[in-house]
């Protein structure tokens, strides 16, 4: 049987700029977002809450962006479902942003520089640049 992972998460770009975090799961960086508590909240509760839990951040979601399907964990190469919802959001409180543990690093990154492949994302990135 497949294992299914919905999560969900903010797309804030500022300035050209992508924000992003990196954790002592993965060894890419990431959007901020996660896993959505079933039976609990939506996918925007779940955005806004994923944001502040990992960055401290306050965000006002402005539409959804193209949702992706993963068929396996990009770093286990496990088998499963995992299903991507992406919201374009502007962050409120930029000042106050900060990682919070497991997140060990917050970062703005180029989308000229991740286009070039000079940072190693998640693929979901790439999937969204591409998307435009």
């Amino acid at each position: 049987m497949v294992k299914y992972i919905i999560a969900s998460g903010p797309v804030i770009i500022e300035k050209g700029k992508l924000l992003v975090n990196k954790d002592n799961k993965d060894d890419f960086y990431k959007l901020p977002g996660g896993t959505i508590e079933e039976g609990v909240e939506s996918l925007e509760e779940a955005c806004h809450r994923e944001t502040k839990e990992e960055n401290n951040g306050l965000i006002k979601i402005i539409r959804p962006l193209s949702p992706m399907i993963l068929w396996k964990n990009p770093q286990t190469k496990e088998e499963m479902c995992i299903l991507l919802i992406h919201y374009e959001a502007k962050l409120l409180n930029k000042k106050d942003i900060k990682p919070i543990p497991p997140i060990q690093e917050v970062r703005w990154l180029s989308i000229a520089d991740i286009r070039k492949g000079k940072y190693h994302v998640a693929p979901n990135i790439h999937y969204l640049i591409e998307k435009g």
